[in-house]
């Protein structure tokens, strides 16, 4: 009996093994991104909030890419329409965790705290007059800033994710 080669035809045995040789492949040479999930629920949240999103101005890197990882950031500037907000990052202070870092912060703006999301973590610092802020200990990992204004009806803004 020959084998019935008909695109309607129901997959069988063969059309499965072919199906897990193509998942294996593309899953050798281009891999789903590890922070996909965290990226989709980041969008997610997004419309849920109705921010708006501020744009990445200047990024200044330490070293080189490895792997499928960017290095970290030292120093990260975004825009918005109504703030803006330059990080940079630094050695963790006396007394923190080791292997985090040390987030020293400047707004423009109405923002009255500043709060970042690194993977389940959420660190909140308030701004002071000059618009600075200070997250030590702070762990390694995708993040994400959310300056939330001192007016309650204006709307935050949130950053794209960048690598601490």
């Amino acid at each position: 009996m020959s084998p019935d080669l008909r695109a309607d035809a129901p997959l069988d045995d063969t059309d499965a093994h072919v199906l897990r040789e193509i998942r294996e492949i593309h899953s050798r040479t281009d891999p789903m991104p590890s922070d996909l999930t965290d990226r989709i629920k980041f969008e997610l949240t997004l419309a849920a909030l109705h921010a708006e999103v501020a744009e990445l101005q200047q990024l200044t890197l330490a070293g080189v890419r490895d792997d499928d990882r960017f290095t970290p950031a030292e120093s990260v500037t975004f825009a918005s329409s109504t703030m803006s907000l330059m990080v940079t990052v630094g050695p963790a202070g006396e007394g923190v965790p080791p292997d985090t870092v040390r987030i020293d912060g400047w707004v423009t703006g109405a923002a009255a705290a500043v709060e970042l999301r690194v993977g389940t973590t959420s660190l909140l610092a308030e701004v002071d007059e000059t618009g600075r802020f200070v997250l030590d200990g702070v762990p390694h990992g995708s993040a994400r800033f959310v300056l939330r204004p001192a007016d309650p009806d204006e709307r935050p803004v949130i950053t794209p994710t960048v690598e601490i």
